[in-house]
């Protein structure tokens, strides 16, 4: 059995059952499309979540991160941050809940349990993911200073947005509507995130350092994310709320698809002889490392360890 045939059971594994026992959170959704709707979610969400691990997978295998832009896991980081606070408050919070029926002609969120879930799996993956780009061997690579620029405006952004909301400055300031705003906090942040990887791979013309499965579970998620919000409004006859009802998880589902097609394009394409001749340097340089360096490799790997972040950032 191949490894994509086995990801492939194992979203079928996972994704199955949980929606079975984990259907939408809305009485009023008819059965069985309510089980069905949970099956797709579930299976999407698998495949989302499953599409953080084939990154740290590469990492650690080659102990290196290049080829990974490192503006990549960082803008990450603040998207799904924000996209856990929104899920979880419309999931979760009775208030919030209320309101936005109140707001939407008695309608409820669309947001599902396992809307929740993957964003809080997506921040841990993440988190991992930056460790990895402190202690592994990065090359030349750097984080770049308009990243850092970017999220110190989004995080004034929000911080300003919500204490307007706790000081109720005018009546748009609500919950809801500071919820909102993190939803397009995180759907800004994913317009940004893929360019610099996809400037990344056109400047080395190779998409080595940058998982290629990653890519593919993303696009069968965004695929099912988006037909699970085509059925839920359909069946709920709420075509209004398809970008209405949770529009971060439609416009998340979209662009990351959009992006994904150029990925494979630039591996399956563009730069396939040259992912396969630099993927055969490595592993020769990785074969003579291992016999050259020896003890001396590793007091020098000792020695690097306090240090591990210095350089991180691009001066």
């Amino acid at each position: 059995m191949t490894a994509r045939s086995f990801i492939s059971l194992l979203l079928q594994a996972l994704g199955v059952p949980l929606g079975i026992a984990f259907p939408p959170n809305d009485p009023n959704y008819p059965d069985p499309w309510r089980r069905i709707s949970g099956v797709i979610g579930w299976v999407y969400w698998s495949a989302w979540s499953v599409s953080f691990w084939p990154q740290v997978l590469v990492n650690f295998r080659r102990k290196s991160v290049e080829g990974l832009s490192f503006e990549y896991p960082t803008l990450n980081l603040l998207g799904f941050s924000c996209y856990t606070a929104y899920n979880a408050a419309l999931y979760w919070n009775p208030g919030v809940r209320a309101e936005y029926a109140a707001a939407n002609n008695g309608a409820t969120p669309s947001v599902q349990s396992n809307d929740v879930f993957f964003a809080i799996h997506a921040v841990i993956l993440t988190i991992v993911v930056l460790v990895q780009l402190c202690i592994y061997e990065r090359g030349s690579q750097r984080l770049a200073w308009w990243c850092i620029v970017a999220i110190g405006c989004f995080l004034v952004a929000i911080v300003i947005v919500g204490l307007c909301t706790v000081w109720h400055a005018s009546e748009w300031f609500s919950w809801l509507n500071f919820l909102i705003f993190l939803s397009y906090v995180k759907v800004a942040v994913t317009l940004i995130k893929y360019t610099p990887q996809a400037i990344l791979n056109w400047r080395r013309q190779s998409t080595v350092g940058w998982s290629i499965d990653n890519i593919l579970l993303d696009f069968t998620g965004g695929s099912l994310s988006l037909a699970q919000t085509l059925m839920d409004n359909g069946i709920k006859g709420q075509w209004g709320e398809i970008m209405g009802g949770n529009p971060a998880k439609f416009f998340l589902g979209f662009t990351s698809m959009v992006f994904d097609i150029v990925f494979m394009i630039q591996h399956y394409g563009l730069y396939r002889g040259n992912n396969a001749r630099i993927e055969a340097e490595e592993a020769e340089r990785a074969g003579g490392y291992t016999v050259l360096v020896g003890a001396e490799g590793a007091a020098a790997g000792k020695a690097r360890g306090p240090a591990a972040i210095n350089g991180l950032v691009e001066e």
